[in-house]
């Protein structure tokens, strides 16, 4: 996994970077595995009372997100509470794409 990360970042050097999407929905159950399954730290928790464990994930640093999909591999919830878009996919998957 790390050559992975290390290929990402090789990539992003050499082409130009585009910005990822970390989109967290209200389906989080604040367990902290999407936190913990984060490299680059991009990911932290936050308080919440929308879930039992009063607390959800948020994604401040997006900056630094090298699109590894670790945290959406690490999410137990059904419905993945965390998502990465890539790039310009992400305006596309979020419907603003023209």
């Amino acid at each position: 996994m790390k050559s992975l990360i290390f290929f990402t970042l090789l990539k992003n050097i050499f082409y130009k970077k585009m910005a990822h999407v970390v989109k967290i929905y209200d389906t989080c159950i604040g367990c902290t595995q999407c936190v913990r399954a984060c490299p680059l730290d991009v990911l932290e928790m936050v308080p919440w009372n929308g879930c039992k464990a009063a607390q959800m994930a948020s994604a401040p640093r997006t900056e630094d997100c090298v699109g590894c999909k670790r945290c959406e591999t690490a999410c137990p919830t059904d419905f993945l509470s965390v998502r990465v878009y890539l790039g310009s996919e992400s305006t596309r998957s979020m419907g603003l794409s023209y």
